[in-house]
C-alpha cells in the first residue's frame, strides 16, 4: 500500500523503508492521508505538489533518509545515523537465500564525545569493554523525511544554484533522486579543497571563481563538531581535558562542574580582575577527539582507578589536538557484517578523511557591563579571521589575516590594505552596546565572513551579508591553504578562539561547527573513491621535499610533518552543457551524484550519460518536510501513533 501511495526519492540504489507492523502502522498511514490531503488543498492550491519520502542519506544532514535515532547514553547527546540498508538489501538478501542480518546497522558513533554505542537488539555478544552496555537500549529504524515538492516550479522559471532538486535518474527513468543544484549550464565547475568554483562561458581571463553560498544556506548546511553542552563527565572525572580553555592564568575564569552525565561550563570574564587590561585574552578550542582506545582507559580509571600498564599521567601526555575532518554521524555506523569481517573498530571512511578548514562558532553570550571589546577568531591555514565586537556602540568589524585592523569607525564602509592583504570592515551598529542576553553565530565559509546576532543576519549593506576576501592573496596562492602550528601560535590545532579586552561577560553553550566538504573526485579518475580527496598512502614529493607515509589516520590529523600532502588535494573539472546541470549531495562522502554518474547503476545496471543531468528530467524543487516522526513521546503514554515532532517541520533550503 505504501508504494502505491507514493514514490519513494532514491539516492543509490531503489529503497523502501521497513515499515511498522500491526494496528499503530495503519493508524499513522490514516493520519498521515489526512495531513497530506489537507496540506495539498488548502497550503499548496496555486501549484502542483507532490508528496514524497526520502528512504537514503546523500542529504545528510540538510534531510534525512532511513535511520534510527539515537541518544548517547555518556553525554545524551541526540542524533541520527542511517540505516538504508535495512530496507531492499534485506529483501535482496532474503531473495537470494542469504542471512538477512547481514545488513542491519548495529552500532553508530557519537558526534560530540566519539563512543561508539551499540543500538541493535539481539545482537549483545562480544561487545568490547570500551562499549557502554549499562544503558543499551534497543533502537527502532525509522523512515526518512517526508517531504512536499513544488512541480510547477520550474516551469516559469531557471532552477537557481543551490536549489534541492528532485529529478529522474540519468540511468533510469523510473528512479527518483533528490540532490543539491551546484552547477547551471555552460559553465565550467570544479570541485576543489571541498569548494564549489565556476568559470562561466567563454571566460578564460578570470578563470575559477569560488561560488559562494547564500547564508541562509549556511545555517542549515552546517555540520556540528562540538558542544561545551555535552561534554561527557565519566572522561572529565578520568581526567581528559576539556576542549576549550584559557590562554594565560589571568584571563577567563572558568566554571567547571561535573554532572552525573555531562560536564557543565561557564566563562566568564572581567576585566578589572586582569592586571594588563589592554590585552585581549583568549579562549581557545582544541578539537581532542577520543579513540575508542581512550574510552576503554577511562572506563577503567573511574571504575577501577587504574589502568593495566599504563599511568594515568602516560595516557594524558600522549593525548594530542587534531585537525577538524569531515566526520558525519548519519555515515558512522557498523552493520552485522563490518562487525564479523572487521571486528568492532569503526571503518576509517566513517570517522572522516578529509582536512575542513571553513568553521563557524555559536554561543550565547551574557553582556554585563557595555564596556571593552569581544573577538570571535576562526582560523584557517593558519590565517586569523576575526569579527571584533565593539561593546560600548555596538560596531563590529571583520579582518582577515590576523593583522592590525585599520582605524575604520565609521558605517558601511570597506577597506583593503594590498600590500599586507589585510582587510577590514565597519558596519552598522547592532544592540550589543547594552546590558543584556544574546546569540551570536560567527562563520567562515566559501572565503566569506558572516556574522548573525539573535538569528538576524547583520549586513554591511543592502547587497552584500558579509566579507568577501581573496584567498588567493591572502595565501600567495590556494594551493598554500595548508594547516599550520607553530611553538607561539597554534593556529590550526586551535582553530576556534574567543577573546575579550576591557570587558565583562559570561558566555556559555560555545558550539563548533563546520561547512560541508565536497570531496574532489569523479568516476574512472585515480583514487575515485568518495571518501577522500588526497594521496595518503604513498610517499609525495611537495616543494622538493619528501613526506612521510602517515602510518594512520590519526598521525595524518596530528602530525606537523605529513600536513603539506594536503597540498596533493585533488581537483577535479566538470564541463555542462546548454540544458544541463550539475548536481551534489550534502552527504559528499556517501552521495551518488553527477561526480559518478558514468558508473553503470549497482543494481540495474543503468548507466547516465555523462557528469550532468539534463533539463527534461527535472521533476521541481522540494518545499518542506511535512510530517517528520517525534523524538519523544507523551508522558505516560510510550507510543503515540502519528504524533509528529514538530521541531522538525521545516522549509527546505
Amino acid at each position: 500500500n505504501q508504494k502505491k501511495r507514493r514514490e519513494p526519492i532514491i539516492d543509490t540504489t531503489p529503497q523502501t523503508a521497513t515499515p511498522p507492523s500491526g494496528g499503530l502502522h495503519a493508524l499513522r498511514e490514516t493520519l498521515e492521508s489526512i495531513v497530506i490531503a489537507f496540506v495539498l488543498a488548502f497550503l499548496f492550491r496555486t501549484f502542483e505538489a507532490e508528496a514524497f519520502v526520502i528512504p537514503t542519506g546523500s542529504m545528510s544532514p540538510s534531510l534525512q533518509g532511513q535511520h534510527k535515532d539515537l541518544c548517547c547514553s555518556e553525554c545524551e547527546y541526540r542524533f541520527r545515523t542511517t540505516a538504508s540498508t535495512e530496507g531492499d538489501e534485506r529483501a535482496k538478501l532474503i531473495a537470494n537465500g542469504q542471512d538477512p542480518s547481514l545488513v542491519d546497522t548495529v552500532a553508530g558513533m557519537c558526534p560530540m564525545c566519539r563512543q561508539t554505542i551499540i543500538y541493535h537488539k539481539n545482537f549483545t555478544k562480544d561487545i568490547p569493554s570500551y562499549i557502554n552496555q549499562q544503558n543499551f537500549e534497543p533502537t527502532s529504524t525509522y523512515p526518512g523525511d517526508r517531504i512536499l515538492v513544488n512541480k510547477y516550479i520550474y516551469a516559469n522559471r531557471d532552477p537557481d544554484r543551490w536549489d534541492v532538486v528532485v529529478f529522474k535518474f540519468p540511468g533510469n527513468g523510473e528512479m527518483n533522486y533528490i540532490k543539491r543544484l551546484v552547477g547551471l549550464p555552460n559553465e565550467t565547475l570544479q570541485i576543489y579543497q571541498g569548494d564549489i568554483f565556476i568559470r562561466p562561458e567563454n571566460d578564460d581571463q578570470n578563470g575559477f571563481q569560488i561560488e559562494r553560498k547564500p547564508a541562509d544556506k549556511i545555517r542549515v548546511m552546517l555540520q556540528p563538531v562540538h558542544d561545551t553542552d555535552y561534554d561527557p563527565s565519566i572522561l572529565y572525572n578520568a581526567g581528559w581535558p576539556l576542549r576549550w580553555g584559557s590562554e594565560s592564568s589571568q584571563g577567563w575564569d572558568i566554571e567547571i562542574q561535573a554532572g552525573e552525565k555531562k560536564v557543565q561550563q561557564l566563562y566568564r570574564y572581567d576585566a578589572k580582575t586582569n592586571a594588563n587590561k589592554e590585552s585581549v585574552d583568549w579562549l581557545s578550542y582544541r578539537h581532542l577527539i577520543p579513540t575508542d582506545n581512550d574510552w576503554l582507559i577511562a572506563r577503567e580509571f573511574t571504575q577501577n582507578g587504574r589502568y593495566p600498564g599504563t599511568s594515568k599521567q602516560q595516557w594524558l601526555d600522549n593525548i594530542r589536538p587534531a585537525l577538524i575532518r569531515d566526520f558525519n554521524p548519519y555515515n558512522a555506523r557498523l552493520m552485522r557484517n563490518d562487525v564479523r569481517k572487521n571486528g568492532w573498530s569503526m571503518v576509517p571512511r566513517c570517522r572522516g578523511k578529509n582536512w575542513v578548514s571553513d568553521l563557524a562558532l555559536e554561543c550565547e553570550v551574557e553582556i554585563e557591563e557595555a564596556t571593552g571589546e569581544l573577538l570571535l577568531d576562526l582560523v584557517e591555514g593558519g590565517k586569523h579571521f576575526i569579527c571584533r565586537i565593539n561593546l560600548e556602540d555596538g560596531s563590529v568589524g571583520f579582518s582577515a589575516d590576523g593583522k592590525p585592523y585599520a582605524s575604520s569607525h565609521s558605517q558601511d564602509t570597506a577597506t583593503q590594505d594590498t600590500d599586507s592583504n589585510t582587510y577590514s570592515m565597519a558596519i552598522n551598529k547592532t544592540d550589543l552596546n547594552q546590558p543584556g542576553k544574546h546569540r551570536l553565530l560567527f562563520c567562515n565559509v566559501d572565503d566569506q565572513l558572516i556574522l548573525w546576532v539573535d538569528d538576524e543576519l547583520v549586513r554591511l549593506d543592502n547587497t552584500l551579508a558579509g566579507l568577501q576576501y581573496d584567498a588567493n592573496s591572502l595565501y600567495g596562492n590556494r594551493a598554500n591553504n595548508l594547516p599550520t602550528t607553530s611553538e607561539n601560535d597554534l593556529g590550526d590545532l586551535a582553530p576556534v578562539r574567543m577573546g575579550a579586552r576591557g570587558a565583562k561577560l559570561t558566555v556559555h553553550n560555545l558550539k563548533v561547527m563546520r561547512d560541508i566538504y565536497y570531496v574532489s573526485v569523479r568516476a574512472g579518475s585515480a583514487g575515485s573513491s568518495t571518501s577522500q580527496d588526497y594521496p595518503s598512502t604513498s610517499l609525495q614529493l611537495v616543494d622538493g621535499n619528501y613526506i612521510p607515509v602517515p602510518a594512520s589516520d590519526y598521525q595524518l590529523f596530528t602530525d606537523p610533518a605529513t600536513w603539506p600532502r594536503f597540498k596533493k588535494r585533488n581537483k577535479q573539472t566538470f564541463e555542462i552543457d546548454t540544458d544541463q546541470f550539475f548536481v551534489l549531495g550534502d552527504n559528499s562522502p556517501e552521495s551518488l551524484d553527477c561526480r559518478l554518474w558514468v558508473t553503470p547503476n549497482a543494481m540495474t545496471g543503468a548507466k547516465p550519460g555523462g557528469h550532468y543531468l539534463d533539463r527534461r528530467l527535472l521533476i521541481g524543487k522540494a518545499v518542506c518536510v511535512f510530517w517528520p516522526h517525534s523524538w519523544g513521546s507523551i508522558p505516560g503514554i510510550p507510543i503515540l501513533p502519528g504524533f509528529p515532532g514538530f521541531g522538525d517541520m521545516r522549509i527546505v533550503r
